[in-house]
């Protein structure tokens, strides 16, 4: 007794996977007095058992098998202890082993390990009795069953710590690339004359799929960059990112001759070349300078609205190309240029907007947005994304959103 409660307390402090099995392996060849003790965990993910044959006495190469094969997996599967006095003549068992190192399996005691729901997690394996009689008892049959109880329960436990400390490094991981998405939102206004502009981003995780960029070209136009990954969490946001990057180099690289449509086919080639089958991002780019004349493109992107606070009308300036990554060639002629004259705004946002949920089940919708911004066209862009920003917490009250929420407004004053 004074023995298994040692074990006890050293499988309850031990936090390394490979000290773990060790010392239930010492214990199983000390209570049950035999030479060796192999110990085989269940592998989830390819539905097999795996082990490094007689752990703590000397490495061995590891073992891998399907969970329902040999002795061992008949075990497993079945959730009870099994005796095989004869191991040579059981047609489960597996002589492999004992042919390549010389040693001889005369007799072994085999029970699954549960964890604290009585789910397998693995079987321990107890071989050649010493001794007097040379066979294996009933008792040592309740005394494997009692180690084995244990040794599952701390299996699981250590499982459970691992997958806790992965988590913190992922999150960990996950905010570090937060702070790269969020230095490049722009801190402060293009200075373009005439011309105000503002934009918001809400991701639906620590990571978002939406970025947005406002810059002054170097003719003095103003660049306005919304991008859309599909999906949400760190994959999307570096997807998102990339575009953002690629379209302010070639952008400055291209000068006075920026074309958005030429730029967002160059995008895509990058794109379509690095994104994995079913990946996808949309994408408005457009020019506007300062006497409102507007160069854009729009790839798969929507909605992007021109809204006149004098007639409360609002056009929509729909897509021109498939979004980017889903064909190698996109078409580069550009739409005609919108027009943009005082007392008129550019909105463009995210469908996370528009695809919002009430807690009824209702989707915020496009009418909605575009008799909001319209009632707005003239307003500082600051004080119509705050009002969106409260329609939007209004709208889905406690829920949070689903997807990234990204808006940018410009206005001609």
């Amino acid at each position: 007794m004074s023995l298994v409660l040692d074990v006890s307390r050293m499988l309850a402090v031990t936090a390394d996977l490979d000290l773990l099995l060790r010392a239930i392996a010492q214990a199983v060849t000390a209570l049950l007095n035999c030479d060796r003790a192999s110990i085989f965990l269940y592998d989830e993910k390819h539905n097999q058992l795996w082990t490094k044959v007689a752990l703590g006495l000397g490495e061995q190469e590891e073992i891998r098998f399907p969970a329902g094969a040999g002795i061992v997996g008949h075990v497993f599967k079945t959730v009870q202890p099994l005796h095989v006095a004869r191991p040579y003549d059981d047609p489960r068992f597996n002589r492999e082993p004992d042919r390549r190192s010389g040693f001889v399996t005369r007799n072994l005691l085999a029970t699954p390990m549960l964890d604290i729901n009585q789910a397998p997690v693995g079987v321990v394996q107890a071989i050649n009795k010493t001794g007097a009689g040379a066979a294996f008892s009933d008792n040592d049959v309740a005394m494997l069953q009692l180690l084995a109880d244990q040794a599952g329960v701390a299996i699981q436990r250590y499982r459970l710590q691992q997958a806790a400390i992965e988590s913190l490094a992922l999150r960990h991981e996950m905010e570090l690339a937060r702070g790269v998405q969020e230095a490049m939102i722009p801190r402060g206004r293009p200075d373009v004359p005439g011309l105000d502009a503002a934009g918001w981003t809400r991701p639906a995780s620590i990571n978002g799929g939406d970025v947005f960029d406002l810059w002054k070209t170097p003719d003095g136009r103003l660049g306005v960059l919304l991008a859309d990954a599909s999906g949400h969490g760190i994959a999307p946001a570096m997807v998102a990112c990339q575009v953002r990057t690629l379209v302010r180099a070639l952008s400055e690289a291209a000068g006075k001759d920026a074309d958005p449509c030429r730029l967002l086919a160059l995008v895509n080639a990058r794109m379509y070349e690095d994104l994995p089958a079913g990946r996808f991002i949309t994408a408005f780019l457009g020019f506007l300078s300062p006497d409102g004349t507007l160069g854009w493109g729009s790839a798969g992107h929507g909605p992007v609205l021109s809204c006149d606070g004098a007639t409360g009308a609002a056009t929509s300036l729909d897509a021109t190309m498939p979004p980017l990554g889903v064909t190698d060639e996109m078409p580069e002629d550009p739409p005609p240029p919108a027009r943009l004259d005082a007392g008129q705004s550019l909105v463009v946002a995210s469908d996370g907007i528009t695809e919002a949920w009430s807690p009824a089940g209702e989707m915020f919708g496009d009418a909605r947005l575009v008799e909001m911004l319209s009632r707005r066209a003239t307003d500082p862009p600051d004080e119509t994304i705050a009002s969106l920003r409260a329609a939007m917490a209004d709208w889905q009250g406690k829920e949070e959103p689903q997807d990234d929420q990204t808006v940018v407004v410009v206005v001609r004053r």
